[in-house]
């Protein structure tokens, strides 16, 4: 068992290195700094709800489920890794194909696509886990 919670913290580890790094590499994008200068991100105006809740679901969730993946009680882990698991798939898979459509530079692709895969792998770790958790 606790392999698989050590396997899930690596997982969620690896999703806030991630996103962090797609966040930081966005700021190289040549304009970036003068549009987010004039108070937008992707041609949305930013407000504090915005910024809010892209601190959440880019950074705060992927690292509290770090945490979580190895502190809670099988049960509840299973259940929140694989809804976390299934909604960082499409959150980020929403995304790739947002940037996709509009400026598909490389690294976002790169990195999105490893995010995609890595929350599928958690989904299937934490459903493998759950078999386990019967027998």
């Amino acid at each position: 068992m606790e392999d698989v919670k050590i396997r899930l913290t690596v997982s969620w580890l690896f999703i806030a290195i991630s996103m962090t790094a797609n966040t930081i590499l966005y700021f190289t994008v040549p304009g970036i700094i003068d549009e987010i200068m004039t108070g937008k991100i992707v041609g949305i105006q930013t407000e504090p709800e915005l910024i809010l809740v892209m601190a959440v679901a880019y950074f705060w969730i992927p690292l509290v489920m770090t945490l979580l993946s190895v502190t809670l009680k099988d049960k509840i882990n299973y259940w929140i890794n694989i809804i976390f698991g299934a909604f960082y798939t499409v959150f980020v898979l929403f995304e790739l194909l947002m940037n996709v459509t509009t400026v598909a530079y490389p690294y976002v692709i790169l990195l999105d696509t490893s995010v995609i895969i890595v929350a599928i792998m958690i989904v299937r770790n934490a459903w493998k886990w759950k078999r386990q958790l019967i027998n």
